[in-house]
């Protein structure tokens, strides 16, 4: 199989444009894309690139008398999660499929994030040679349903998207996943909200191999997935597992008890809190992965090297940018910008360029210091770098911006309103008592994608009074919202939400960002006339 993957690799680095630096193919989404390289403040970085390709097990290669282990997957999955899982079936001479809807055009190739880490502490702790390293995961089989109605699944070979039941094969006790694995990152909610939208089959094929005894192992966010899977209520309710630090409510809205480690055994329920030195091993040993002994080469798996352009925008570099602040005209409104490692690019610039025209004083925040760290003043954050993806407008561009820890905010500031990205910058925001207090205190609020997650527990989502206002997020987001779910709208993607006190302001993604900032921005101006 190796030449085949070979020839494979080469054809998939050609037609996502890895390593080209081609603009989008959109020319609107190009537009913004040569404003951002073409800005003084953005320089271009050369990055190193390892390709790792991973076929897994195609379906006449398996011996279904054995444990076959399976890798729910779709794009933007964490490098280093998936990464070394592969690695420890491969060592170990495990069968390993991947489960997930293949794309239409490049025979169902997946790829992950490159070194935007979920928990990016503790990861770059556990092992730093991993930054640089990029899989690729091709779909073996599509979760969907029999002609009967029958959770099963489908063979990548023989899928054919117009008739997602032919070559369909039920699930069963002789047919059935040993484990299923749910890793971390952004994938998570990508899933959520394509593959798993809507109760969909894939939904039922899932849930059935459960009822069938099949261990379920997630890591960090991919536990959403499990937490999504059910409409009115999640399959692992009552159960016990290990949630992303600061998380807490994510649990307690699905009626799953928190674990005060972090790592989690519930039956077959195995949950990692994050990826890290506390938990890999013991991840690994309870899912009887412990001792890789493979010394030959692998036929389902080849790396390839590839030299690529980041374009990137230091905010630092900015006219009348002072640490962490933007201060150019002291008369008009002073506002926050919650912004964070991992950040969605386009949402990020968006808002520094809009507040910017607008002459606004901005103070750029993040999460709160932990103690004992020495009372760190200034605090430099990068958002994701989205690579080969055609459409998106700041494709192989990523933004650097300097901020102030939540904790060290001089708490005599009053803001006339605050903004917060998404992508994963919110998760290290939730739960932070000094970002909550700066939100509470603050008249106006917009948050894009993923960037309401940031507002759970504040008044904007949870009042001590009232009713919270209508509000939308990345759909894919929805699970962490099934306590106010009276509340959340479904928009297409790109759609705003103002709420009916006309102060909350929503975007459902990246592209929803200009109109929410315009509109935001708008209001604040009419509130400090």
């Amino acid at each position: 199989m190796s030449a085949g993957l070979e020839a494979e690799a080469e054809k998939l680095l050609e037609t996502h444009g890895i390593g080209t630096g081609k603009p989008p193919a959109d020319p609107r989404a190009a537009e913004l894309f040569h404003q951002f390289c073409d800005r003084s403040e953005t320089t271009p970085v050369g990055i190193a690139v390892e390709n790792r390709f991973f076929s897994g097990f195609q379906h006449n290669e398996i011996d279904w008398s054995k444990p076959v282990h399976g890798l729910l997957v779709d794009f933007k999955g964490d490098s280093m999660q998936i990464g070394m899982l592969l690695q420890h079936l491969e060592a170990s001479d495990e069968q390993y499929v991947f489960l997930g809807n293949p794309p239409p055009f490049n025979g169902g190739w997946h790829f992950t994030a490159l070194d935007d880490f979920e928990h990016a502490l503790e990861q770059r702790r556990l092992d730093p040679r991993w930054k640089g390293i990029r899989i690729w995961h091709k779909v073996n089989y599509v979760l969907s349903t029999t002609v009967s109605g029958e959770p099963a699944l489908v063979p990548k070979e023989m899928f054919d998207p117009k008739n997602k039941q032919q070559g369909a094969i039920a699930i069963s006790e002789s047919f059935k996943l040993t484990t299923v694995f749910f890793t971390g990152g952004l994938m998570p909610h990508t899933l959520n909200a394509t593959l798993l939208s809507d109760q969909s089959d894939a939904c039922a094929a899932l849930i059935r191999c459960m009822e069938l005894g099949t261990r379920f192992a997630a890591i960090g966010h991919g536990l959403d997935v499990l937490l999504a899977l059910g409409k009115d209520s999640s399959p692992i309710r009552g159960k016990r597992a290990a949630v992303f630090p600061n998380q807490e409510h994510l649990l307690q809205i699905h009626g799953v008890e928190a674990s005060g480690d972090p790592l989690c055994i519930d039956g077959t329920l195995v949950t990692a809190s994050f990826w890290g030195q506390a938990t890999m091993q013991p991840f690994f040993a309870a899912v009887n992965l412990e001792a890789p002994s493979r010394s030959s080469p692998s036929l389902r798996a080849i790396r390839r090297s590839t030299t690529e352009t980041a374009f990137c925008f230091d905010a630092a570099k900015m006219a009348h940018c002072s640490g962490s602040c933007l201060t150019s005209d002291p008369k008009a409104p002073t506002v926050a910008f919650f912004v964070d490692d991992v950040a969605d690019p386009i949402e990020t610039y968006t808002i520094i360029n809009h507040l910017t025209k607008l002459q606004f004083n901005v103070h750029f925040i993040s999460h709160s210091e932990a103690e004992g760290c020495g009372g760190t003043k200034m605090r430099r954050v990068t958002s994701e770098t989205v690579w080969g993806n055609a459409m998106y407008a700041l494709k192989d561009c990523c933004c650097e911006v300097p901020t102030l820890p939540a904790n060290l905010v001089d708490t005599t500031l009053r803001f006339d309103g605050f903004f917060v990205a998404g992508g994963q910058c919110p998760y290290y925001m939730i739960n932070d008592s000094s970002i909550r207090a700066i939100m509470d205190s603050t008249p106006i609020a917009a948050a894009v994608c993923h960037g309401p997650e940031a507002l759970i527990g504040t008044k904007w989502l949870h009042p001590k009074e009232g009713e919270v206002g209508k509000f939308v997020s990345y759909y894919g987001a929805w699970m962490s919202f099934r306590d106010v779910l009276h509340a959340y709208e479904r928009k297409k993607p790109g759609e705003i939400c103002v709420d009916a006190s006309g102060r909350l302001f929503t975007g459902n993604a990246p592209n929803a960002t200009s109109a929410m900032v315009e509109r935001a921005c708008d209001a604040i101006l009419a509130l400090t006339k």
